[in-house]
């Protein structure tokens, strides 16, 4: 059989991705087409625009199977998210993963990769001391194009974690179509970025949006409220006024001297947008940053991080192809519907959906929204 995996966010689901999976079908010709999506938290440090059910109702039109990557993994930098987004793939036994790129073409960018794994970290550490972002300190060390464009860089990672899974999958590239996945406004072409929809989103211009997505899941996200990272910010203030630092400092990624900067720029700060502004230096950019307050609001230690690996893992939803397929993997890594049973295995997503749910004022979680299912 051929299975094949996406890694995706979905925040939130447009035209773009849906170009993306029918361009990977038609080079995969798949039996089995399996989404791996990112929660309700983002690998750029965000919470996501709507909740991963609603993400996963909308992405099912398209695919067999939406199966969530776990919490840890979806929000870490570029390697950890690609190696959390293939180590699951392969529980899954996907033969064939499809990433889109700017290049368009695996084989530049495994030869990039194969140029990364040169470069020590003696040659990496006056860049980086410099305020290089990890990927532009490669790409100056090896003189390596590919790796100066965000999704060429995260399809190097995925080639690595392969390398390190020791996995044998067949891997494919489609060519990233639309605006730059930074722009604000809205593409005059076909497709538009994510970005550009949520800003549309938070703006209330459902027609505009209607053009770049899925319709009824336009107006759900607006029905439901637009989330945006801002909700945080009261909480994140308690709890970097309360926090000790020895407790900061016990924090995923908080590394030289960053707590103390927190507790500094935290008390003048008027919003979440102010207190990145305040914080954000050269050295420390703001998805790095952003993705540190995701793990000071969810309580990611450094222990937790450096003792984690996923056993089993949630399904958001199916058709009747992905129930099938579901049912021929015997292992009970994929859970359907979450119970008390499984609660310890599901830590992080049920506290990070709660908290979720909590700042938003929603009430769907792992408990109370079993796996959704489409008769087709």
């Amino acid at each position: 059989m051929k299975i094949l995996s996406l890694i995706t966010e979905y925040n939130p689901f447009h035209n773009g991705h849906i170009y993306h999976i029918k361009k990977s079908k038609e080079i995969v010709n798949p039996d089995v087409t399996i989404a791996v999506m990112s929660g309700n938290y983002t690998q750029r440090g965000e919470l996501a625009v709507t909740n991963k059910f609603n993400r996963a109702q909308a992405a099912l039109d398209y695919v067999d199977l939406v199966v969530e990557l776990p919490l840890l993994y979806a929000t870490s930098f570029a390697d950890d998210f690609a190696y959390g987004g293939m180590f699951t793939s392969k529980k899954l036994g996907a033969s064939h993963i499809v990433f889109g790129s700017e290049s368009n073409d695996i084989e530049a960018l495994k030869s990039a990769y194969l140029k990364s794994k040169s470069i020590s970290k003696n040659d990496l550490a006056p860049l980086l001391s410099n305020g290089y972002s990890y990927p532009r300190a490669i790409s100056e060390l090896t003189n390596e194009p590919t790796l100066k464009e965000p999704n060429n860089t995260l399809g190097i990672s995925y080639i690595k974690a392969t390398d390190i899974l020791n996995y044998n999958v067949s891997l494919h590239t489609v060519k990233r179509v639309g605006n730059h996945y930074s722009d604000n406004k809205l593409s005059q072409s076909e497709f538009s970025s994510a970005t550009s929809l949520r800003q549309t989103l938070l703006n209330g211009e459902i027609e505009k949006a209607n053009q770049f997505m899925p319709k009824h899941l336009a107006e759900k996200i607006i029905s439901d409220g637009v989330v945006t990272n801002e909700v945080m910010f009261e909480t994140l203030k308690v709890i970097i006024e309360r926090s000790s630092i020895e407790d900061l400092k016990k924090i995923y990624t908080m590394t030289e001297g960053l707590e103390y900067r927190l507790k500094q720029q935290i008390i003048e700060a008027s919003s979440y947008e102010d207190f990145i502004n305040k914080i954000k230096t050269k050295r420390y950019t703001r998805t790095r940053l952003q993705r540190l307050l995701i793990y000071v609001l969810l309580n990611i230690t450094n222990e937790d991080y450096n003792n984690y690996t996923p056993e089993k893992f949630r399904v958001l939803a199916m058709n009747q192809t992905g129930r099938e397929y579901l049912s021929k993997i015997q292992d009970g890594s994929f859970i359907t519907n979450v119970t008390k049973k499984d609660a310890l295995d599901f830590y992080y997503e049920i506290k990070g959906t709660r908290i979720y749910n909590t700042l938003t004022n929603q009430r769907l979680n792992d408990f109370n929204q079993p796996v959704i299912i489409h008769s087709t």
